[in-house]
């Protein structure tokens, strides 16, 4: 069988050879078939280019991520270090201001906020253990010299509450430097100040300083001492009777940045 097939073999290659329409044949096939391998190549070629391009698209896109990532930390950490820094510049100023007052102070690191719309307290990390009581006035550096930021409303060994001054509940007798002109500081529900029942022949002027008067109604003993800075002077309006005007006032420190204070734990009246 396998020499039959031999012969078989040999008469279709003497017959090729001596019938040239079948080379003929043979080589149009090859070449029609050529086109056909050159495109499937190229669409090889091009599906193997597209799967490294979705691959370079995944990797580029991993490494962005972890380049957002890494941005967003770098970022935090410096917002971290800026918070800490601002803090020590508050805290050195106050230590300036305590070194320079005749009046004892205690530090106290504020720790929470009362989230609660309108109303202004803070919570500082020092309490009854560390000498705290309610009443105490208290202090917050305004750039340079300390201002009156409120005073302490509750305690508890470990923590105070400090109600501001521009909380709508605080009420402090003021003074203009100025002029002398007498009022009742409040606070406003946005945080800012005015002094009312001001006397309309008093020439409060915008610019003005406004400090505590270290008066309390009814001949009780002040709160606070006299002489601390509370504020500037905006704005002044006339009131309806005619007799007094209300001062409106910028308060010497921002109510939403502090990070600490200075609780005046004792203080003359005279």
């Amino acid at each position: 069988m396998a020499f039959a097939g031999a012969i078989a073999l040999s008469v279709v290659l003497l017959v090729a050879a001596q019938w040239p329409p079948l080379v003929t044949v043979q080589t149009a096939g090859a070449r029609a078939v050529a086109p056909l391998q050159q495109t499937v190549h190229t669409i090889s070629e091009a599906v193997s280019g597209m799967v490294q391009t979705v691959s370079d698209i995944g990797r580029l896109r991993s490494d962005n991520e972890q380049l957002t990532s890494d941005l967003a930390g770098a970022r935090a950490r410096i917002a971290a270090l800026d918070g800490v820094a601002a803090e020590n510049a508050q805290l050195r100023a106050l230590l300036g201001i305590a070194a320079a007052l005749p009046m004892e102070f205690l530090p106290a690191r504020v720790v929470a906020r009362d989230p609660t719309s309108g109303v202004w307290e803070v919570s500082v990390g020092a309490g009854t253990a560390d000498g705290i009581r309610i009443g105490m006035p208290v202090l917050a550096s305004a750039g340079g010299p300390g201002a009156l930021a409120g005073v302490v409303v509750a305690a508890d060994r470990q923590r105070s509450t400090v109600r501001l001054v521009v909380d709508t509940r605080s009420r402090v007798i003021a003074e203009d430097l100025a002029t002398g002109a007498l009022g009742l500081v409040e606070g406003q529900p946005g945080g800012q100040l005015v002094m009312r029942q001001v006397e309309l022949a008093d020439s409060v002027a915008v610019g003005d300083s406004v400090v505590t008067a270290g008066l309390a109604a009814e001949g009780a003993a002040s709160e606070y001492p006299r002489g601390v800075l509370i504020g500037t002077v905006t704005a002044t309006e006339p009131d309806a009777n005619g007799l007094t005007q209300t001062v409106f006032i910028a308060p010497a420190t921002d109510p939403r940045h502090l990070s600490w204070l200075l609780v005046i734990t004792e203080f003359s009246t005279e």
